[in-house]
């Protein structure tokens, strides 16, 4: 057993008593500060654990708000503990640090008190540092947000002690003595070497001290610490010689080295001169020398123990341990050992295991010994074993057995406390092994022990030794366990009394604890006066009001405001006791005192009777007790009133057990002290007046009633908020009835609690309905000590679990007799109910016979919530009838719903509605068509089927077939049966009848047949919009006119329609008479294409594949040579009876004309019939080989663009390709057209003598004489076109002639026939023809021309026609002209039969034609070229420098001019090579171009300078534009505005300096004598100089010597060279000096704009005289020079001298 350890070390000295000494733990204490600051915030109830447990176990999903709260709460509570823990640490480390500081300080004080001697009062001399800054954390205090020492403390340096003075001491040996001789270890500088008395000195100690104290061994290390620190650091470095603390690092540092290399060697190579016994296998070889030759006197160890301490822990008296000690060999060669057993009889050892035979271990072997322990008692023993080695190397290993002592916490001093003489205080102290081993103790006198039997010691529970007594004197604890020991004092005598105990345990360890404890007692003859003082009362201060009546004795007055009625009011009444005994003390709450006095009547105690007060309204906490001495005592008074009405007592405080005093008292009321003998008794010590006054409770419900819409669900909960305002003085406890009855539960939740004043509370109304019914309530709340109780109304609607049917009703529908049938109802729980059901027949629906044809399975049970069940109806009819019945859903506590089952019962009915079949117009051998109607009068579906044989007389000359023949007809349904009746003979049918039979009836139905003569074959034809002729009427009056505007190459269908009037079909064949078109047969190549494609065509494929074959075909169709063939389909098929067919009549034209045809129709045996048509075709069949023909777009005429021309330029013409694809020749005649934009003109009037366009020959000349045309009186021999029509009149005039002279040339023509006026004839030739027609344009062959001009292109094939445009002039204008014409082709047909085919044809010509159209456009824009220029305001800029003009050669300065280098392109965006040339003015000028001038000329050019460049289409040439500098230009910068050459300005900024800004253009003069500008401009830096200063006065300077002043030279622009000259009178100018007095100021880089030089200015003056001279600063760039003033006196005063 060990002794608890104690708080305070007695070995250490006391620190001084100035020294400020760390605070306890119950010293810093502040609880009671921060309860009187923060009052009811600091000691009011807070959240703990035990309320934060309950809160986690109650938290059952209640609310996610109580969730959330309780998350919260966990989550402070987890901070909470987690900062409490962080500053506990931190202060505990701080307080730790404060006494580690305290000890260090007074240990420092102590050795300077030593060092100073004799001093009497050392500390008005000794300081000693603090030593808290080296003590305590400074990074913890700054993470915690605390001030370290740090903060405040400046930063301190080390101090190191002045080396000791050295001493001679003969008899110390010398060095050499040391290295050579004495074998002692030496002092090497670092290593502390003790010495030899203290090291024998140490060895017995530890011999004798089995266990080290851990303080002594710290001082002694901190001692040694501290001496080396004193040894490195007294040794001196001086002449560049290492420390001790170097030297070591570097010793260090080299043996590290070495040990890198030296390996370890195999022992079988180890040269002759190595150790016997090898070397060691773990610690490494060094080399032999003197320095290590203690080392080798030592060899290591050859074998290692495993473990090295044989050691037992855990035992018990009367068993055997056994554990195995291992020895390994360490060396590098085989050994042998012996193992000499222990001298104590308590350990054994056994025999050896080794690794081989003769107890030889090989290196790195081991082997193995067994330990055996067998102890007596549960005391520790030590031993060892000696193993020895074949060498004589002998080491032990220690064994020893040490049981961790149990430890118990009972202190060596029971302290009793205070007690009185004669009495008994029993203490109980609190007895805990916190050690780790069991263990059985006795307590004994101290003067009994050592004990030979503790049995006979230890008899009683009691260990008695006056005036004190403990117990239990036997006990035994197990680890963690603890009991109780009682001490009891019983005191005799007036003094402080101390007896020892001793402890003994069962491992012979031994305890003495004293118990000691001081006695008072009241000594005869003194005493104390209780002295009782009321110090303060909490709350407000309310005095008596005057005439209030109040007790007579009572000393204080305590009012309670007013309160309810079994509330509670506090106040806290403080009062000392001034006494230093403790008194027992009981209050006693009575009536007060009321008796009036009289005047001059004074109160006598014994006359005063005291009265308990029996309404019990008023409380004193704590009743009983004891005033502690000289302490205060709080008492808390409560006010507890049961009735409204006013509360008056007072409370008395009573002393027990107090002497009574003599009968000579002084003073009334006060207690005198006890005497010896005195009786004791009860004292009234302190009277206090309480009163108290009620007022009703005041309680509000928010909402007043609950009413809750809707309907609520039986069996569930329903929640509704509300709150209850306490408006009372106090606190409230309320309690909520629980409406529960057999149908509905009604309650509150919570339904208790109290609630704090002015404070609402929110409730929970839980709603629970048992059945479905209206709810009208109070929920009756009973408030504690409220007469009345608070009613809630409440309204609320139940309603039971609701079950719904799938379908509303079941309809069986049609069924047959004799059949059954059944079908599934989902039954469905909406609710969150558990439902019980039945579904059953209604009794009152049905009759007795029916009960049984309907079932229902299953017919109830228990639905679940939100479930659903299939139920089966099942229905089997018995008669024929319209079934109806209704199944009731009855759920037990809720909401069903009925099912309605109906059913139609019946068996098959079929009958006709007409029974007798009439044909008429019939046709021998054509089927004539009738139908029958089958009417089903049932509901259920019948099957029926014809009989093939007609019955009666005549059924052999006739035959039908029904359709359809057999089928099921359905319910109330009628079908009609198509007859198709055929009649072989051409008499009359009367006697023939068909039968069906019908699937459920008896007997067929019968249908009879009648049928009439028959009829012969008739056809009609008609148009789709004009009516068919009537009977007898000739189809030659019906006319296919396909129009007179069909466009040429596009078809144009037009349809006739051939009617069939009879039931006889007939073959029908349908063509052109003249223009037939056959379509050809299929290309068998292109069959075979399409045949072999293995992929499907894409859309743009097949689209082209179908154009392909469509231009196939209609150039099939027209490959007759007519101009237009007409393709009939169908041209022939079978036309049906009673049929209208409807022929398609297509028109393909590949000419223009009018066309007249005849389509010859042929119907069976009928004669052909011919109806005429006609159509008129427009168009140009001619097309551009570069347009293509494009059959949509013939009118658009295509347009011929000849791009952009340079005004002046060359013809340009086009090559244009004109197709015939025709089988006639067409000759074209051209014309030309100007179109200006400006052209008022309307119409042209054209007047044309024969011949419009007469045929001509290769020259231009007609090849048939023509008449002259005759245009406006005068004969022409060609045709003349008026362009210039004249007057209205005149032209609508010269319109009626012509029209009157071709009216009377049709008149003259003799054909009455229909078919000459119908067909075209050939047209006669006109001698005059005056033609009006829009105006085009104005007639002209230029700019544009065609040649030829007239032309022939042949049949099927192409003509080249040539379209030259001539570039006009243009000047003066820098825009693009637009110059657009027209080219009109005029079509002619020099073949006679080409132009017309009597009768079927005829074609127009020349003017009576639309011409060929041909758009001309080109454009004309002046000579111009693209000048590209990097800068984006288009201006060529240049930048240069005044400062590059003069330059620095061979040490002179030179003037040279220079140039500033420029470029742009030039870019030729025309289609037509331009020629120019380029000028400039001075300083501007323009260098060597980078293109050759013009060499060559073109066809016809024009005859140009050779100063002329030429820059040909989309090539582009670099020009560079030089800006020439020189001096001249620096003139214009003294300029005035007025006298500036143009195109100078002179630019003045204040940070940049001046620039001169030259703006000029360059000029590109074109060959066609237009001019382009190209802007140039160029900004010249200038070069300006300035003087800090305009004088420097030197004052008075001493003769002989120098001084120098500074200016400084600032220059703003270009950099310039200077140079400086002194001016003066003769002899002045050698006093001054310059320097330097020449150089270059400022950069050449043109960024920096502004810099400045340092000039020195010298005065040296000879002569005890004034000096005057200028220094003149001139630069070539700057025309006026700079001028310094400069001055000073010479003088021979040593004032003036300088250092």
């Amino acid at each position: 057993m060990q002794d608890e350890p104690e708080t305070r070390e007695t070995s250490r000295p006391d620190p001084s008593s100035d020294a400020h000494r760390p605070a306890s733990g119950q010293s810093q204490d502040i609880s009671h500060l921060l309860a009187s600051a923060f009052k009811d915030l600091y000691t009011r109830d807070i959240i703990g654990r035990d309320t934060l447990s309950s809160l986690v176990k109650t938290n059952k999903g209640r609310s996610s708000h109580h969730d959330t709260y309780v998350a919260e709460l966990q989550q402070a509570h987890c901070e909470y503990d987690r900062r409490i823990k962080e500053a506990d640490m931190l202060e505990s480390h701080i307080i730790q640090a404060r006494a580690r500081a305290a000890t260090a300080e007074s240990a420092a004080y102590e050795r300077m008190k030593e060092e100073m001697g004799g001093v009497r009062d050392p500390r008005t001399l000794l300081t000693v540092n603090s030593a808290f800054s080296w003590c305590v954390d400074n990074d913890l205090l700054k993470m915690n947000g605390l001030i370290s020492p740090q903060d405040y403390l400046p930063t301190q340096k080390p101090q190191y002690r002045a080396p000791a003075p050295i001493k001679s001491n003969p008899a110390k040996p010398t060095i050499a003595y040391a290295m050579h001789v004495s074998k002692e270890p030496q002092d090497d500088g670092y290593t502390l070497m003790p010495s030899p008395g203290k090291v024998v000195q140490g060895m017995n100690e530890s011999k004798r001290s089995p266990t080290l104290d851990s303080s002594s061994d710290i001082a002694k290390s901190k001692k040694s610490t501290r001496e080396r620190a004193d040894r490195s650091k007294a040794r001196p470095k001086w002449k560049d010689e290492p420390s001790a603390v170097d030297r070591a690092e570097g010793c260090e540092k080299l043996q590290r080295l070495k040990d890198r290399q030296n390996f370890l060697r195999n022992p079988r190579f180890l040269p002759t001169n190595a150790q016997q016994g090898g070397t060691s296998l773990v610690h490494p070889r060094t080399n032999y020398n003197y320095s290590n030759r203690s080392s080798a006197e030592n060899p290591p160890p050859a074998f290692l123990a495993k473990p090295s301490e044989v050691l037992f822990t855990d035992y018990s008296v009367g068993h055997v341990y056994e554990t195995t000690l291992e020895l390994k060999n360490l060396t590098s060669a085989s050994r042998t050992l012996r193992v000499i057993a222990p001298t104590t009889p308590y350990f054994s050892i056994g025999l050896g295991r080794f690794p081989g035979e003769g107890g030889v271990v090989a290196p790195g072997m081991s082997c193995k010994y067994t330990v055996r322990f067998a102890p007596e008692s549960l005391g520790d023993y030590e031993d060892q074993i000696a193993v020895e080695t074949h060498a004589g190397q002998r080491f032990w290993v220690p064994v020893a057995a040490r049981r961790p002592p149990p430890i118990l916490t009972l202190p060596r001093v029971l302290d009793c406390g205070c007690c009185l003489i004669g009495g008994v205080r029993f203490v109980e102290f609190l007895c805990r092994n916190v050690g780790f081993s069991a263990g059985t103790f006795c307590i004994i006198p101290k003067n009994q022990w050592p004990a030979s039997n503790l049995r006979s010691v230890a008899r009683t529970f009691f260990c008695e030794q006056p005036p004190f007594a403990i117990g239990p004197t036997l006990f035994a604890l197990q680890p963690g366990e603890a009991t109780v020991v009682e001490v009891a004092f019983f005191p005799i005598a007036a003094e402080r009394s101390r007896q020892a105990f001793t402890i003994v345990c069962d491992n012979c360890q031994v305890k003495d604890i004293s118990i000691e404890v001081p006695v008072f007692l009241r000594l005869p003859g003194e005493g104390q006066l209780i002295a009782l003082q009321l110090l303060s009362v909490s709350g407000r201060k309310e005095p008596p009001v005057v005439a209030e009546v109040h007790d007579l004795t009572a000393e204080h007055f305590v009012r309670f405001g007013p309160c309810n009625p079994h509330s509670v009011q506090e106040k806290k009444v403080t009062i000392r006791n001034n006494v230093h005994l403790e008194l027992p003390f009981h209050w006693q709450i009575v009536k007060p005192k009321l008796h009036p006095f009289l005047p001059g009547e004074t109160l006598e105690s014994s006359h005063v009777q005291v009265h308990l007060a029996a309404d019990k309204v008023f409380h004193v906490s704590p009743l009983t007790g004891v005033l502690p001495p000289c302490q205060d005592q709080e008492f808390l008074f409560t006010f507890c009133p049961k009735q409204l009405k006013d509360y008056h007592s007072v409370c008395h405080l009573v002393l027990k057990d107090v002497p009574h005093l003599p009968p000579d008292s002084t003073d009334n009321g006060v207690l005198q002290p006890v005497r010896i003998g005195a009786t004791a008794g009860d004292v009234i010590a302190m009277e206090i007046e309480v009163k108290g006054s009620t007022e009703p409770y005041q309680v509000l419900l928010e909402p007043y009633a609950v009413i809750i819409p809707g309907e609520i669900f039986i069996s569930s909960t329903t929640r509704r908020k509300f709150k209850m305002w306490n408006h009372s003085k106090t606190c409230i406890f309320f309690q909520w009835e629980r409406t529960s009855s057999s149908s509905h539960i009604m309650e509150v939740e919570p339904p208790a609690g109290s609630i704090e004043e002015n404070e609402c509370f929110d409730f929970d109304l839980i709603l629970s309905g048992g059945k479905p019914e209206k709810v009208v309530t109070s929920v009756v709340c009973h408030i504690e000590h409220r007469h009345e109780p608070v009613t809630l109304p409440v309204e609320v609607c139940f309603k039971g679990p609701t079950l719904t049917l799938s379908v509303p009703s079941v309809d069986f529908g049609l069924m047959k007799l004799g059949e059954q049938t059944h079908t599934a109802v989902l039954l469905t729980n909406v609710t969150q109910l558990e439902a019980s059901w039945t579904l059953k027949e209604r009794c009152d629906s049905q009759q007795d016979h029916q009960d049984a044809q309907v079932s229902v399975e299953p017919g109830g049970g228990v639905l679940l919530p939100l479930a659903s069940r299939r139920v089966e109806v099942r229905f089997r009819p018995r008669v024929c009838q319209r079934y109806e019945t209704e199944l009731e859903l009855a759920v037990e506590n809720g909401t069903g719903c009925h099912l309605t089952v109906r059913a139609d019962v019946h068996s098959p009915r079929v009958c006709l509605l007409n029974c007798r079949l009439l044909f008429s117009g019939l046709h021998v051998g054509v089927p004539a068509e009738a139908s029958v109607t089958l009417f089903n009068q049932t509901p259920l579906p019948s099957r029926f089927s014809w009989m093939a044989q007609l019955q009666g007389k005549q059924a052999q000359m006739c035959a039908a077939r029904f359709e359809p023949s057999s089928g099921t007809l359905g319910p109330n349904v009628s079908l009609q049966i198509r007859v198709h009746f055929i009649s072989h003979t051409d008499l009359d049918l009367t006697e023939v009848a068909a039968l069906c039979e019908v699937q459920g009836m008896s007997s067929p139905l019968v249908v009879a047949i009648t049928a009439s003569k028959t009829q012969t074959l008739r056809v009609s034809y008609s148009l789709p919009t004009v009516c068919s002729p009537p009977d007898g009427g000739s189809p030659s009056k019906l006319l296919l006119d396909f129009g007179g505007d069909v466009i040429l190459r596009q078809a144009v269908t037009k349809q006739l329609l051939i009617t069939n009037e009879t039931a006889i079909a007939a073959p029908f064949h349908i063509e052109a008479d003249y223009f037939t078109g056959r379509a050809s047969k299929p290309d068998v190549r292109s069959e075979k294409r399409l045949r072999y494609v293995k992929k499907p065509l894409h859309s743009v494929q097949a689209q082209k594949e179908a154009e392909k074959a469509l231009e196939e075909f209609v150039s099939g169709l027209l490959a007759h040579g007519k101009g237009a063939a007409f393709f009939v389909r169908p041209d022939s098929g079978m036309l049906g009876p009673f049929e209208t067919q409807t022929v398609d009549v297509t028109a393909y034209t590949d000419m223009w004309g009018e066309y007249r045809d005849h389509l010859a129709c042929k119907v069976g045996d009928l004669r052909p019939t011919f109806i005429p048509m006609q159509m008129t075709v427009t168009g140009c069949p001619l097309y551009f080989q570069a347009t293509g023909p494009r059959p949509h777009r013939q009118k658009q005429a295509p347009v011929t663009q000849f791009g952009t021309h340079v005004s002046g330029g060359n013809a340009a013409s086009r090559s244009l390709r004109v197709n015939n694809p025709t089988t006639f020749d067409i000759r074209l005649d051209w014309e030309t057209y100007n179109v200006e934009q400006n052209d008022d003109k309307l119409v042209d009037l054209v007047v044309a003598y024969g011949d419009a366009f007469p045929v001509k020959d290769a020259d231009g000349n007609e090849l048939l004489s023509a008449a002259s045309s005759v245009s406006g009186g005068s004969v022409q021999t060609a045709r003349q076109r008026n362009t210039t029509p004249g007057s209205e009149g005149t032209s609508s005039s010269v319109c009626s002639v012509a029209r009157e002279e071709e009216e009377e040339h049709v008149s003259e023509d003799d054909c009455g026939e229909e078919e000459t006026r119908l067909y075209p004839a050939p047209a006669k030739k006109k001698l005059i023809s005056v033609r009006i027609r829009p105006h085009v344009g104005t007639l002209l062959d230029y700019p544009y021309c065609l040649t030829p001009k007239q032309m022939v292109i042949p049949a099927k094939s192409s003509s080249t026609i040539c379209v030259s445009f001539t570039p006009l002039t243009v000047s003066g204008s820098g825009c693009e002209v637009t110059c657009a014409g027209l080219a009109l082709g005029f079509m002619s047909l020099d073949s006679e039969a080409a132009a017309c085919v009597p009768g079927k044809v005829g074609r127009a010509q020349g003017l009576d034609l639309d011409p060929v159209r041909m758009n001309l456009l080109a454009a004309i824009k002046p000579a111009a070229l693209l000048v590209q220029i990097d800068e984006d305001d288009g201006v060529l800029g240049f930048h240069a420098s005044a400062g590059d003009l003069v330059r620095a050669e061979s040490e002179e300065l030179v003037v040279r001019e220079f140039d500033t280098t420029r470029g742009f392109r030039l870019r030729n965006n025309c289609e037509m090579a331009l020629h120019f040339r380029l000028e400039t003015q001075p300083p501007f000028r323009v260098l060597e171009q980078q293109l050759q001038h013009r060499a060559g000329a073109r066809s016809n050019p024009p005859t140009f300078d050779s100063r002329f460049l030429v820059l040909h289409p989309q090539q582009s040439m670099q020009v560079t534009v030089a800006f020439r500098c020189s001096l001249p230009l620096l003139d214009h910068a003294d300029q005035a505005g007025e006298e500036a050459p143009p195109g100078v300005m002179l630019i003045q900024c204040a940070r940049r300096g001046r620039k001169l800004k030259f703006q000029q253009n360059l000029f590109i003069l074109h060959s066609s004598n237009s001019l382009q500008t190209v802007p140039l401009c160029a900004h010249l830096s200038l070069a300006t100089m300035r003087l800090s200063r305009e004088g420097v006065d030197f004052g008075f300077c001493y003769v002989g010597q120098t001084r120098i002043m500074e200016v400084n030279l600032c220059k703003h622009g270009a950099h310039t060279y200077w140079e400086s000259v002194i001016e003066a009178e003769q002899g002045d100018s050698g006093a001054f000096s310059v320097t330097p007095d020449f150089g270059l100021l400022g950069s050449k880089e043109l960024h920096v704009t502004s810099c400045s030089q340092c000039l020195q200015i010298g005065f040296a003056p000879s002569e005890d005289r004034e000096f005057r001279a200028s220094v003149v600063i001139r630069s070539r760039l700057v025309k006026t020079p700079l001028r310094l003033q400069l001055q000073g006196a010479g003088s021979y005063d040593e004032v003036y001298r300088s250092n």
